[in-house]
């Protein structure tokens, strides 16, 4: 399990609520996002330094599409 704890508020929680919703919109999304990792986590399984490197080329990807998203929906973290 990982957990994040982030101040309320801030650009960090509002990139992990913009990506969230951007997945539970796009569900294609979210098939190709655990597919990556999924495929990282099994190359990682024994360093989770790199595995948290390597995953940035999957996560920037997707929240740049959800910050297109967001642009073109009006999302906003206050309304998710």
């Amino acid at each position: 399990m990982h957990v994040h704890v982030c101040a309320a508020g801030g650009d960090w929680e509002r990139e992990h609520l913009l990506l969230r919703d951007y997945l539970r919109a796009h569900p294609h999304a979210v098939h190709a996002y655990g597919a990556a990792k999924h495929e990282l986590a099994v190359r990682w399984r024994e360093d989770t330094v790199a595995y948290g490197e390597a995953k940035s080329d999957v996560i920037l990807p997707a929240l740049h599409a959800a910050e297109e998203w967001a642009a073109n929906t009006g999302w906003s973290a206050a309304r998710g």
